[in-house]
């Protein structure tokens, strides 16, 4: 679950993955090839592209920032 002031999302799955790997210190780039060693049978552009999406959706929202 993830709070923020103007409510709550359940994060699951890849989604999960990604936020977790969001720890301040990493890149974009970083957090890319760690998902790529998780998820070895998809492809590398469309875990580059889905992250992307997923994380600037986040930060429309104000709810990450980077």
């Amino acid at each position: 679950m993830l709070l923020f002031p103007e409510g709550a999302i359940r994060v699951q799955g890849t989604g999960r993955a990604i936020l977790e790997h969001c720890d301040g210190q990493r890149t974009f780039a970083d957090i890319v090839r760690e998902l790529q060693a998780l998820y070895v049978l998809t492809d590398a552009a469309r875990i580059k592209n889905e992250a992307g999406d997923f994380l600037a959706q986040l930060r429309e929202k104000r709810i990450v920032d980077f």
